[in-house]
């Protein structure tokens, strides 16, 4: 009897046993299954078109690129080094402008390097190595400090005119081998399920393209984006920019952010570009409901005259050029993809909310959008799910930290003092803290990183020290 109840007992811990083993297989399998929804791979789903494989030329491209700006000529670029048939739709003809503050930071710095054009651009004259910068608050507080020897050999940023950078991208992509189609400014996309095909259409000609994959790189306003539905709004913000003529300004730093109260989340802007001529810009950001985008040319006046900190820097005697004006879309688009379609760059909204710098993003985006591009091409599929799998690794890269930001606009609208807070913890802490401030305005840091100790810290103390002075009715003044 002792010896069935033994065996009875035996039996029933070993079928708990391969119970509980079964179990944890099965929850190891739902686990599998859960990643494999929330972080799909391209090779877990079906190849549709396995010639493209092949990197041949057909009678089709393997990419086209609608834009030629910083996004779609920084995807193009990538692609065409990758070996792929990549064609770059642009709607003017090279060297042509755009309106922008012209600050390229240490991201697209990085690529530019990789693209063999920085030197070329820093030896013809056209970008200047920002050395000297800082920032002035709401609350007249500033500190200007010097970055080379804090970054080493790689500028925190440098000035350059579009209308050089764009050109020297653009060209790069080219001689590398994508197709530069010049003055080609596109009327519509239209997409063939059968064929699995794009026909880009061409606004003032009769010409045509085909292309697997459609790349919509046409800036902020995004035309073809809004007419294929993923683009669903019309850009949040908007940006000013007057170039003032050299030797006629007072202005001794290489660029200065000045925090004015009244239009906070956004500020202004002086840039030095090469030969001591300068950018003038402001920047219309959303979050404060008592200015809009139609007041930015009141805004642009009323700083350079009105401002105690900016007239100042700009003198008596300037000399500036008419102002000119861009929309600027901010925050990343819930949606950028589709079947056989991507955003890239300004169209994507991929814009800081809180700085408006958007062009090392646009080319950060650009180089993700190619590798990602060049897998899906080697593998043949491009549905909307595959295409999602863009989306997801540009905002793990950079776009979710365009969540932050928003909430940082926010708190600098309802309280300005932060600013002010800031500016003196980076006048006390110096160039160190100055550098790694700069780190995270402009998203080469994520700016969670504004709450560690190093910050919450040093910027709760100058907080309390303001708050002091302001309740003892002290005049706030640079220590």
């Amino acid at each position: 009897m002792a010896t069935l109840a033994g065996s009875l007992a035996a039996l029933i811990e070993e079928n708990q046993f391969i119970a509980a083993v079964v179990v944890i297989i099965a929850l190891i399998a739902i686990a599998n299954v859960f990643r494999t929804l929330l972080n799909p791979h391209i090779d877990n789903f079906p190849r549709k078109y396995p010639s493209d494989a092949t990197k041949e030329k057909k009678d089709f491209y393997h990419v086209g690129v609608v834009g030629a700006g910083p996004g779609g000529a920084t995807t193009a670029f990538y692609l065409a080094k990758a070996g792929w048939n990549c064609l770059l739709l642009e709607k003017k003809k090279f060297p042509r402008d755009k309106y922008c503050g012209d600050a390229v930071c240490k991201t697209a710095i990085e690529i530019l390097m990789d693209m063999g054009v920085y030197d070329q651009l820093i030896k013809e004259k056209k970008a200047h190595v920002s050395d000297s910068g800082g920032l002035c608050s709401p609350g007249g507080l500033s500190y200007v400090g010097r970055s080379k020897e804090m970054l080493g050999e790689i500028p925190a940023a440098i000035a350059c005119k579009r209308i050089h950078l764009d050109n020297a991208i653009a060209m790069a992509a080219k001689r590398i081998g994508a197709d530069l189609q010049e003055n080609c400014s596109v009327s519509k996309a239209v997409f063939d399920k059968n064929e699995g095909l794009w026909t880009i259409h061409s606004e003032d000609s009769d010409r045509t393209f085909k292309c697997r994959v459609l790349v919509c790189a046409d800036g902020a306003p995004s035309k073809l984006g809004l007419s294929l539905g993923l683009v669903k709004t019309p850009p949040g913000g908007t940006c000013s920019r007057s170039y003032v003529e050299p030797g006629t300004h007072k202005f001794k730093a290489d660029g200065v952010i000045f925090y004015n109260k009244g239009l906070l989340p956004g500020y202004a802007a002086l840039f030095r570009h090469p030969g001591d001529e300068l950018n003038y810009c402001v920047y219309i950001i959303p979050g404060n409901p008592k200015v809009t985008n139609d007041d930015l040319a009141h805004w642009h006046e009323y700083l350079k005259k009105e401002d105690p900190n900016i007239s100042r820097a700009l003198g008596k005697d300037f000399k500036i050029e008419r102002m000119k004006a861009a929309s600027l879309r901010f925050g990343g688009e819930p949606v950028t993809y589709g079947d056989h379609v991507i955003l890239v760059g300004d169209a994507a909204g991929m814009i800081d909310p809180m700085t408006g710098e958007g062009i090392h993003h646009a080319m950060d985006g650009g180089r993700i959008a190619a590798r990602f591009l060049s897998s899906a091409l080697v593998h043949g599929n491009y549905d909307s799910q595959v295409m999602q799998i863009y989306h997801k690794r540009w905002m793990k890269e950079f776009g979710s930290d365009f969540y932050w930001s928003c909430h940082i606009c926010n708190l600098l609208y309802r309280f300005p003092i932060l600013l002010d807070a800031a500016t003196a913890a980076v006048a006390r802490k110096g160039d160190k803290f100055l550098a790694r401030w700069a780190d995270i305005m402009t998203g080469r840091v994520p700016k969670v990183h504004l709450l560690k100790p190093e910050f919450v810290i040093v910027i709760t103390f100058e907080l309390f020290k303001l708050i002091g002075k302001r309740l003892l009715g002290m005049k706030i003044k640079q220590d």
